[in-house]
C-alpha cells in the first residue's frame, strides 16, 4: 500500500505537536508507525523548479521540544558498525525530536508547494537523517518503558 509522504509526516507531527504532549508510549508508537509507513513511500523525482522552503529557527524549535518533553534528554548510543569495544557517544532525545520535526515539516511544505513527488523524493532523501534519529529515539523510549 502506498502512503503519501506528506500524510505520513503530518500524522507524526500531529501526534508530537497537537494538543497535550504525548506520553512516551504514544511517542514510541508514533515513531514505530512513521518508520513502518516510510517503506510504502514510492520513489519519485524532485520537482523541476527550484524553490527554497522558509528558514526555520532551529534554536526556537529545540526550545519548544524541550518544553513539551521535559523528561527526555541525553542517552548513550554506540555505532552498530563499530567493534564491540567501540566508543559510546551521547545522543539527545530533544535533538532527535527537533530534527525529525524539522525534516518532516519540510516534507509537508514540499507537498504543498512543489507536489507529492517532490515530497516523496525529499522524504526518502532525508531518511538517512530523520530515520537515524527516529530509530535511536525509538530504542531509547523502548528501554525507558521496559525498565
Amino acid at each position: 500500500m502506498n502512503h503519501s509522504a506528506a500524510k505520513i509526516a503530518h500524522h507524526f507531527l500531529s501526534v508530537v505537536w497537537d494538543g497535550n504532549p504525548p506520553g512516551e508510549s504514544e511517542l514510541s508508537a508514533a515513531l514505530d508507525q512513521l518508520l513502518y509507513n516510510s517503506h510504502s513511500v514510492p520513489f519519485a523525482d524532485c520537482a523541476e523548479i527550484d524553490l527554497d522552503p522558509p528558514d526555520r529557527d532551529y534554536p526556537e524549535l529545540f526550545k519548544a521540544v524541550s518544553a513539551r518533553f521535559p523528561a527526555l534528554g541525553y542517552y548513550p548510543v554506540v555505532d552498530p558498525l563499530e567493534t564491540v569495544d567501540g566508543e559510546k557517544t551521547l545522543a539527545d532525545a530533544i535533538d532527535d525530536i527537533a530534527d525529525i520535526t524539522n525534516d518532516l515539516r519540510e516534507v509537508v511544505w514540499r507537498d504543498e508547494n512543489l507536489g507529492a513527488d517532490d515530497a516523496a523524493w525529499y522524504f526518502r532523501l532525508m531518511y538517512f537523517h530523520w530515520g537515524n534519529h527516529a530509530r535511536r529515539l525509538s530504542m531509547y523510549l523502548h528501554a525507558q518503558q521496559t525498565e
